[in-house]
């Protein structure tokens, strides 16, 4: 499924400045080199275990005016929230990004996240870095701070529908699912309040001392709550998104299982073994989709597969298509803010 934006650990990304720069060009590659095998290897695998013949009918007898519009208004609302959202967290930490230079920034990342996983981050970090004169992990700990704030959200969704008995799974697994979720919810006032301490002994200095850690320090605990209902809005545009999409092939699942069903398969789509989460998404909403699939469209397990490799395909590759041309819109401008971040001093 289209990613939650940010998901990705800013901390994996943002590295200091070192001697060291064909060793970071060559795990690039490597990196790159993993996701786009990954993602040959799993769309290899789709096509061999695929009913082409169901799939193709599905896709015929999908409602593709819905389809398309879902897309489009989608796409487009979700590129505007991400985006109010992320500059309303900035000014909680008295960084101000004007708008318009935000939206270039985030459209042509999502250009930059198929190229290179590296750019996208480096370049939101490189903004605030203008506008804060701060290092790179400093630049880039708003981030990070975010992600932490979006697994709060993903978990409280699968809290309520656990408690409200809507969890995909049964016995051990919804009690591990619980405590995950809640783990969740909690990360960020813990994550706050360990960074505020001081003198902690050893390597717990350094890590919590860390500047990747600075927005954790200065972010306060009331404005915690504030952010996560901010952000909520995002996540549950994409589940209203999701049951479009859905909607649109025939298929139709519980509001409450798909919120237990969205953050798992966004994490599946955030670990780089594929682009975009092209393939290992698509793997995972077959058996979380397919029981959903009704007896009308498809009997048999394997043609349950094919529906919904025809609707998650379809959706995938129509909103990666339309944001790769919001990207390449906004790519000149982008362009040129890296070669003055370039001048002024190198880029990690």
């Amino acid at each position: 499924m289209p990613g939650i934006p940010h998901a990705e650990p800013f901390a994996a990304r943002i590295r200091p400045v070192t001697d060291g720069k064909e060793s970071t060009a060559r795990k690039s590659r490597l990196r790159a080199l993993l996701a786009w095998g990954g993602t040959a290897a799993l769309l290899t695998y789709l096509g061999l275990t695929t009913d082409f013949a169901s799939a193709w009918s599905a896709f015929r007898n999908a409602d593709l005016v819905l389809h398309v519009s879902t897309i489009v208004v989608s796409t487009f609302l979700t590129y505007l929230i991400d985006v109010a959202t992320v500059r309303l967290l900035l000014r909680r930490l008295d960084i101000h990004v004007g708008f318009t230079e935000f939206l270039r920034v985030k459209g042509a990342s999502y250009l930059l996240n198929i190229v290179n996983y590296n750019l996208a981050l480096v370049l939101m970090a490189a903004l605030v870095k203008k506008r804060t004169k701060g290092g790179w992990g400093a630049s880039g700990s708003p981030f990070l701070l975010l992600n932490f704030l979006d697994l709060a959200v993903f978990g409280t969704l699968v809290l309520t529908a656990v408690v409200a008995g809507q969890s995909p799974f049964e016995g051990t697994m919804t009690i591990v699912l619980g405590v995950i979720a809640a783990g969740a919810v909690a990360g960020p006032a813990v994550l706050c309040g360990i960074a505020r301490l001081d003198h902690m002994p050893g390597f717990l200095g350094r890590i919590f001392g860390h500047d990747l850690l600075v927005a954790f320090r200065r972010f306060t605990f009331a404005s915690i709550p504030i952010v996560m209902a901010q952000r909520s809005l995002l996540i549950l545009t994409y589940a209203v998104m999701q049951k479009a999409f859905l909607h649109a092939f025939g298929v139709d699942i519980p509001v409450l299982q798909l919120l237990v069903f969205m953050p798992i398969l966004s994490l599946i789509g955030f670990i780089p073994v594929s682009v975009s989460g092209l393939g290992s998404t698509q793997v995972v909403m077959r058996e979380f989709f397919g029981p959903y699939v009704p007896a009308t469209l498809a009997v048999t397990a394997a043609a349950q597969a094919s529906v919904i490799d025809a609707f998650s395909t379809a959706s995938i590759l129509g909103v990666m298509l339309l944001r790769v041309l919001i990207g390449l819109a906004c790519l000149p401008w982008v362009s040129r803010e890296l070669s003055e971040a370039r001048s002024g001093e190198e880029i990690p």
